[in-house]
């Protein structure tokens, strides 16, 4: 009797701690709309994010199951205990530290502008960053819940008005609309990496680097117990070169 009191304990306590640790499989809550991080590829959830995430839970011992969702939606499902982890591209804000927690950065990116190609700004040298004060008075698309609101907001443009859009997707199209002459928007803020892809895939599209640099970290909810051992994975997938090579195979190298 006392054997099985003792397991039904154990079970109880095993309930409310999630049971992180005794599970062989790790729920990563993820947005594939965001290449060359996370996308879909024939039915499949592919790219440099999800490459690594497998990698870690490879290392645990454990299997991912991807859930996909919009982005906006990632950290609100997250906090509510949907998953035990996100990878998404996600910056690390104080404002998300009130109520997540994350790991190391695993990856550093730039953001960009992506504006329909014209010859009005060939003269802006390579490397060099787009001029802020050229977006006055301009209407620009961001991701709803993505840092480049904030950092565009923060930067004080006069009269400048943001859009938000739920996916990469549909700030593309609007672009293509803008490409077009009939679309709402001047431009679009995301990751420079991001901004290369959309301009490979639209001949009629541009970007320039804007001066907002972030890093990319893996979110947990504020209890989990699993950020000490990924942070350790991550510090030797350094030192052991795998997320250069990584970022190497999906075009992301430095």
């Amino acid at each position: 009797m006392k054997k099985l009191l003792a397991v039904f304990a154990s079970v109880l306590l095993c309930s409310f701690a999630n049971c992180e640790q005794s599970s062989d499989k790790l729920v990563v809550l993820t947005s594939a709309d965001n290449p060359p991080y996370e996308f879909v590829d024939s039915s499949t959830i592919v790219g440099f994010d999800i490459d690594l995430i497998k990698l870690i839970a490879e290392r645990m011992g454990k299997r991912c199951e991807i859930r996909d969702m919009p982005f906006s939606s990632v950290i609100p499902s997250l906090r509510t205990g949907q998953g035990d982890m996100a990878i998404a591209a996600i910056t690390p804000t104080d404002l998300r530290r009130q109520n997540l927690n994350f790991s190391i950065p695993y990856h550093n990116n730039t953001s960009a502008l992506v504006i329909v190609r014209t010859e009005i700004f060939d003269n802006v040298e390579d490397g060099a960053y787009f001029p802020l004060e050229l977006l006055k008075r301009k209407v620009l698309g961001v991701q709803l819940g993505s840092h480049h609101e904030n950092d565009i907001r923060d930067a004080n443009i006069e009269d400048l008005t943001i859009r938000r859009y739920d996916s990469v997707n549909n700030l593309v199209a609007e672009m293509a609309k803008s490409a077009r002459g009939v679309g709402l928007l001047y431009g679009i803020v995301l990751g420079v990496q991001e901004a290369k892809t959309i301009v490979r895939q639209n001949n009629n599209l541009t970007f320039y680097k804007l001066k907002f640099e972030d890093s990319f970290a893996i979110a947990f909810p504020k209890k989990s117990t699993l950020v000490e051992e990924i942070n350790r994975i991550i510090n030797e997938l350094i030192s052991e070169k795998k997320i250069l090579e990584l970022e190497s195979k999906w075009g992301i190298s430095k």
